[in-house]
């Protein structure tokens, strides 16, 4: 049964809910007013730009973010994704102290510490000491295959600099040491692009998103063509394309500007990355901009779950124009993608544009759909916003259901064989399987017919089975974020086996829900090089969820 409102009902004011209504236009007008979208600061970009890109403003402030950003432990980020930031950080700290740099309000002893901590601290994970699951349990973070090995030896080069020129304070017995790659990777893929790269060759723009680890030393690479300033929608890409040269615009210290070549390009990019600093006073995201992605997922969360608001016509008109041919992606210097496609057309189609999805089927192969070409591993969540996306559209317009019915079936049947055996899905694109479950969940419950009601009651009972003490659902102890999406998916449950513990387990998240608030400094579950949180989107989740449970 679909119990997704009409674009008119989606649309329009409520006014026995004006809180509501007020809160989702206070989150569509900023996102609209805001080019960027609310990304919270990146452990991982900006230690990177901390090495590369000194000379860029908020050098300090950055510093200080990795200083403060730094775990009891010596380590940085959540669990299952600790490795990546925590090499990142340890890099920028050498390579900050080597050159003498401070963190806005520090002086050099913060960083020093950060930095031995954090080498002592991977010295163990590698090594099979406490906490070397990190390491031994590697996620699917994008390029992790490159960025791994890249920074590990990175780290050691720094190493190798201190035996020859020491670092006062950098304890010997670390000084001979090297860093050893986690066990089941190498440096070959990374070998073979860096090769690649040095010969001029052009590499998918889509691996441009993590030219900082491919191709350092080579500022103004050719083959490399931002976007509005921006390399693959990535601050550190796009300052190791402006400046990743070792004798190039980095010894120039902070606060010093680069020689920039007289080209639209470069100046265009030393301007976005100064616009973006200042704009978040100094930290950076972990990519940017990425309006498309957020005003998408603001708008399909809110009309899914009934959310009164009122989508301007210049929001819609600017979500339209960017759904091309080929697709919609993220944000400028992304390529399109199925995910972002789907999201974005269904949101088009539930505020009243009729786009026909026709763009969807580009990434439809083998039986369901891949986010992009010449992917690793399928995403159940891409799956499930294609088959939200098409499901609703063939719903509304049943004349296209020859186009896009063998596709519905497909993504559905699809989705369907990777449930785990639990009731939940994981993705490669959140850390979180209530995320994951609850995007499969609407799409099979609302779409799919009553082939799939066992699975969506095997998702039900997941969640039931994986509460935490109190109302509270997903990573560590448990997050707000996670809380809404288990209420996403217990709205579905149709057993009345079960009904007085799913009542009791939605009153619980509604006492969570209704005193929790998402910030940047909440925990991060999307992923990307590192993981992150989409701040405004997260926020949505958490408004939908307090509207389904008061409707």
């Amino acid at each position: 049964m679909n119990r997704t409102p009409t674009a008119e009902q989606a649309s329009a004011p409520d006014t026995a809910v004006p809180e509501e209504f007020d809160e989702a236009q206070t989150l569509l007008e900023a996102s609209h007013a805001d080019p960027w979208a609310q990304i919270s600061p990146s452990v991982y970009e900006n230690a990177r730009v901390v090495t590369v890109a000194p000379w860029l403003g908020g050098a300090g402030r950055r510093l200080r973010f990795l200083c403060d950003e730094q775990a009891a432990d010596g380590g940085w980020g959540i669990s299952g994704f600790r490795l990546v930031p925590t090499l990142s950080a340890v890099e920028a700290l050498l390579t900050a102290w080597r050159r003498g740099e401070e963190p806005a309000g520090g002086g050099p002893e913060h960083v020093r510490r950060a930095a031995v901590r954090g080498i002592e601290t991977l010295c163990t994970w590698l090594t099979g000491g406490q906490g070397s699951e990190e390491a031994e349990h590697l996620p699917d973070t994008v390029a992790i295959e490159v960025v791994v090995p890249g920074l590990i030896a990175q780290i050691n080069a720094r190493l190798d600099e201190c035996r020859v020129t020491p670092l006062p304070g950098l304890p010997e017995r670390l000084v001979s040491l090297g860093l050893p790659l986690p066990r089941g990777t190498d440096d070959s893929i990374l070998a073979a692009l860096r090769a690649a790269t040095a010969g001029g060759r052009t590499l998918p723009p889509k691996l441009w998103h993590a030219w900082e680890i491919l191709s350092p030393g080579r500022p103004f690479a050719r083959e490399v063509r931002p976007v509005n300033g921006s390399v693959s929608c990535s601050p550190a890409a796009t300052a190791a394309w402006l400046g990743g040269s070792p004798t190039g615009p980095e010894s120039l210290g902070a606060g010093s500007t680069p020689m920039i070549p007289a080209t639209g390009e470069a100046r265009a990019a030393l301007r976005f990355l100064e616009d973006l600093q200042q704009h978040r006073g100094g930290l950076l995201p972990l990519g940017g901009p990425m309006p498309n992605f957020e005003r998408a997922w603001i708008l399909a969360s809110l009309a899914t779950h009934g959310v009164p608001h009122q989508a301007s016509e210049a929001l819609l008109d600017d979500l339209d124009a960017v759904c091309l041919e080929e697709g919609m992606s993220a944000g400028d210097g992304l390529p399109p993608d199925a995910d972002d496609t789907a999201v974005g057309l269904y949101a088009l189609a539930r505020h009243g544009r009729r786009r026909r999805p026709d763009s969807l089927l580009r990434y439809f192969n083998e039986g369901h759909f891949c986010t992009y070409p010449d992917e690793r591993t399928a995403s159940p969540t891409a799956n499930a916003h294609a088959l939200e996306a098409l499901g609703y559209w063939t719903s509304r317009y049943p004349e296209d259901l020859p186009r896009f019915g063998a596709a519905v079936v497909g993504a559905s049947d699809w989705l369907l064989s990777v449930q785990n055996a639990a009731g939940s899905w994981t993705d490669k694109w959140n850390g979180s399987p209530y995320y994951a479950t609850a995007s499969c969940v609407e799409a099979l419950a609302a779409h799919a017919g009553e082939t799939a009601r066992p699975a969506v009651e095997r998702a039900v009972s997941w969640v039931l089975n994986t509460r935490h003490p109190g109302g509270l659902w997903g990573h560590g102890a448990g997050t707000v974020e996670e809380t809404a999406y288990a209420v996403w998916i217990l709205r579905w449950s149709r057993d009345h086996r079960c009904a007085r513990q799913v009542k009791e387990a939605l009153d619980a998240a509604r006492h969570t829900l209704t005193r929790g608030a998402i910030t940047e400094a909440s925990t991060p579950l999307w992923i990307g090089k590192d993981v992150y949180t989409p701040v405004r989107i997260a926020r949505a989740a958490r408004l939908s969820a307090l509207h389904e449970l008061v409707r």
